[in-house]
């Protein structure tokens, strides 16, 4: 095999072709080196899918070539050489990659180990060895000894005065590492780094890539000292180099998210440069009037009229200006008159009143116009006190402010929503009123992204901050202005997707095909909804309140075209002409209906930004098929199985306990049941089911489970409501208008699930009738008022989940099925072993030996 032939070919594929035909095209390869037994072609092929499958987060195939590339090292008698070393630290990378950092620390040992036997201590090799080494450790979250191993191989390549680039590269990595260790010693060092590299990389024309991330690094390293001028400065020049080169990917995203906030924190510097200058004019002229006066009589008399017509001026332009937003006339107002108030009455506080508009109100996103100001169109600002200031001085400020307000005659007083959303309010109870939280945010950061609305997050960081000097509602902002977890994220547009593609993709047609005109109307009402929530989870930005969705479209940089689709959508008159004599197809696309081809436009435009984010591989229109991609990549683990384990437990422990506490509440005709005091047989046969669980499907549910708790609805009741619809038919005829209504889709769908699972339990039945003696019986028509089924049991608990986490379950009993599994036997195994036997098997043993 002509080896270098095979590799040029390979290199020429990426960016051509498909990663599957890529993959294909290197299984084929390796499968002929080995037929062949071309050893030397085996090592250098199975290095590069090594490699590839790491890229790719395919776990199982690169952790496989792995195993098979070290015994043919060992075959090829390598073993212990620096060839050995080498491809070692080509599969450290790959463990590190996956997560299993102990064995990727244990690999990178025994590689240092051989290269101090057979190389010398300057070799550049070393090199690559440290800087692998530190990005382990940098994953590890161990920085420190991150640090020193970037040190070890700088050390080295300064060595090699030709390696200029390297240099600067290590450089920049070494100045990041600096940059998590915190502390300003740690910044200026990363400073005077970064310094040195992007010396070495403009001499050079800026042509290297990592030219781009040296500069996005010095933004990070100018915003940790305060210096957002500077900080805004190089992230804007970081984002044109990542444009350059990669296009705006998903980092792109987040340097530009870095780059807005510095922007918003420059202009805080701006106008607090502004007040310092505008005071020390004002004292200037004090002074001289003091000289001009003859007495203090005359300059107070001339104060007070130049302070009469300053405000007579002031007031006019500030009440009465139609033409500035209502955001601004306030800020204005704050400027002129509540500094002031402030500084006089509470001088001692001036640093430690957080001062600005955020929260509720159109007027706060920027979004008024002449319809909104009938209404909350008055002018105020908030004062946000941490709790030890607010106790302090909370009531007297409020005093002084609604003081002002009066002197003004602001119907704020009259506006019970506007003396909710302005005035003086503590920090966290700020946070925790928008978000619908219960956090002490001065303490702690303790956010449930999946049980807060994105409009509530998006209405906690809208507005203008005009002055923080102490930093703490700034800090909590900022946090929210990070945006979701990339797990959240990612769990998020998956939803969306599957929303989307449900309504405009599958469910329209369908409904059109059926002459069903009100339905139809719904999914393309659905359907615009989930497409602009798409495109605000695209741009890293929450989405607002539903009435502000579609006028918000036009701030964002990425899929603005997507607004104007929508109102093409928006505008049509009904497409029934479209389906006259027309055979629905699920596998066809009727862009007669000018509606279904707007929405394959809307989705090529989503599929192609997904793509180019990185988001996804494929290319096909239809959404749908990328939420188990992405839902895979969401749930992508770094810990090793003994952390991920521990955090599993944690949370069915959580589950356990909130349904406990929910069980006891239930309320039975007959008065307490005895199972309730049974808390021992409760805890394990609820941990049986949800040891057999996916993390993503227990995460969900226990986000079910904390959303009913918080809104006062038992999960468990309404499983036992349900149940009743066949084991006591007239109580449940009373209860079943209470229930919240499953759709006929859901339905459908939840009767196939139940279908699977009762041919599980069937199958288990047969082969281990003992163990199935001691369940429930299998039919729903074997219940009766003291007995419920399997069947009747699983219908019931299906009706209690929510839409998302009954997908995550429909898709989990989807895969068990390919995979041949049988979730009756996983779940009465974990029963089996928590009762003290091995497994269900040797349950089934000694059950039949004690009745024999």
């Amino acid at each position: 095999m002509d080896i270098e032939k095979v590799l040029a070919e390979y290199d020429a594929m990426f960016g051509e072709r498909e990663l599957k035909e890529i993959e294909e095209f290197l299984v084929k390869k390796i499968k002929e080196a080995k037929e062949n037994k071309d050893n030397a072609s085996l090592f250098t092929l199975l290095n590069e899918s090594i490699g590839f499958y790491r890229d790719t987060t395919q776990k199982e195939k690169s952790l496989r070539d792995c195993e098979a590339l070290k015994q043919l090292l060992v075959e090829m008698n390598l073993e212990g050489r620096v060839e050995y070393a080498t491809s070692l630290l080509n599969i450290a990378n790959a463990y590190r990659a996956f997560g299993e950092y102990e064995e990727s620390l244990r690999l990178h040992t025994k590689v240092e180990e051989i290269y101090k036997k057979y190389i010398k201590a300057q070799d550049g090799s070393y090199a690559s060895l440290y800087n692998n080494w530190s990005l382990l450790y940098q994953e590890m979250g161990d920085f420190s000894n991150a640090k020193d191993k970037l040190m070890q191989a700088l050390h080295i390549i300064d060595l090699y005065p030709e390696e200029k680039i390297k240099q600067a590269t290590t450089r920049t990595n070494l100045a990041m590492t600096l940059l998590k260790l915190n502390g300003k010693e740690h910044y200026d060092m990363a400073i005077q780094y970064l310094n040195e590299a992007l010396e070495v990389f403009e001499a050079d024309g800026g042509r290297d890539f990592h030219y781009g991330a040296a500069l996005v690094a010095m933004g990070d390293a100018k915003a940790a000292v305060q210096s957002f001028q500077e900080a805004a400065k190089y992230y804007e020049k970081g984002m044109l180099e990542l444009e350059k080169h990669v296009g705006k990917t998903q980092n792109y995203e987040r340097v530009k998210e870095k780059y807005e906030y510095a922007l918003k924190m420059k202009s805080q510097e701006t106008l607090q440069e502004e007040d310092e200058i505008n005071s020390k004019l004002k004292k200037k002229i004090n002074l001289k009037e003091m000289e001009e006066t003859n007495s203090p009589k005359d300059l107070y008399m001339n104060l007070q009229k130049k302070q009469k017509e300053n405000d007579y001026k002031e007031t006019d332009t500030i009440l009465k200006t139609n033409i500035e937003s209502n955001l601004e006339r306030c800020h204005k107002f704050y400027k002129t008159y509540g500094a002031k108030m402030i500084h006089e009455k509470f001088p001692e506080y001036e640093e430690r009143i957080a001062v600005g508009m955020v929260g509720e109100g159109s007027d706060c996103f920027g979004y008024e116009d002449e319809i909104s100001k009938d209404h909350d169109y008055e002018l105020g600002f908030c004062m946000w006190l941490c709790k030890k200031d607010y106790k302090k001085i909370g009531a007297s400020l409020q005093e002084e402010y609604e003081q002002l307000m009066q002197s003004f005659e602001s119907n704020q007083s009259k506006n019970i929503f506007l003396k909710q959303r302005r005035g003086v309010m503590k920090i966290s109870d700020f946070y925790n009123r928008i978000l619908q939280t219960e956090n002490d945010y001065e303490a702690t950061w303790d956010i449930d992204y999946t049980l807060v609305s994105e409009e509530n997050l998006a209405t906690a960081v809208n507005g203008m901050v005009f002055r923080d000097d102490l930093g703490l509602f700034l800090k909590i902002r900022k946090k929210l202005l990070e945006y979701y977890p990339d797990e959240v994220f990612r769990s998020k547009l998956a939803q969306e997707l599957h929303e989307f593609s449900q309504y405009a993709q599958s469910n329209y047609p369908r409904m059109m095909a059926r002459k069903d005109a009100v339905t139809a109307n719904l999914c393309i009402s659905k359907a615009i909804e989930s497409a602009m929530d798409l495109t605000f989870l695209l741009n890293r930005t929450y989405a607002p309140y539903y009435k502000w969705k579609k006028k918000a479209l036009t701030s964002l940089k990425n899929l603005q075209e997507i607004g104007d689709l929508i109102d093409n959508i928006a505008l049509l008159e009904h497409q029934a002409a479209a389906w006259e004599d027309v055979t629905y197809d699920a596998s066809l696309i009727n862009n007669k209906d000018r509606c279904v081809f707007y929405f394959e436009e809307i989705a090529k435009k989503i599929r192609d930004e997904l793509f180019a984010q990185g988001l996804i591989n494929g290319r096909d229109t239809f959404l749908e098929n990328y939420c188990k991609e992405l839902m895979i990549k969401a749930r992508i683990q770094k810990e090793n199985k003994e952390e991920k384990m521990e955090r599993i437990t944690k949370i069915i422990t959580e589950i356990i306990k909130l349904e406990w506490e929910q069980f006891d509440k239930v309320k039975n005709e007959g008065g307490r049941a005895e199972c309730q005091d049974d808390w021992n047989t409760f805890s394990l046969m609820r941990k049986s089911q949800y040891m057999a669980w996916t993390e993503e499907l227990l995460e969900s549910y226990y986000a079910d489970l904390r959303k009913a708790h918080k809104g006062g609805w038992n999960l468990i009741t309404e499983k036992y409501a349900r149940m009743m619809k066949t084991t006591a038919p007239k109580q449940y005829a009373e209860l079943e208008h209470e229930l919240p209504v499953l759709s006929y889709d859901r339905i459908e769908i939840q009767e196939e699930i139940v279908k699977i699972q009762v041919r599980w339990m069937e199958e288990f039945a047969k082969r281990y009738p003992k163990m199935a003696g001691n369940a429930r019986v299998i039919y729903t028509k074997e219940d009766t008022s003291y007995q419920t089924s399997y069947e009747t049991y699983l219908r019931g608990e299906l009706g209690t989940y929510s839409e998302w986490t009954f997908i995550l379950y429909g898709r989990y009993i989807a895969d068990l099925l390919k995979e041949g599994k049988n979730l009756a036997y996983e779940i009465m195994n974990h029963t089996a072993k928590l009762y003290g036997y091995e497994s269900v098997e040797d349950a089934e043993n000694q059950l039949q030996a004690r009745r024999m």
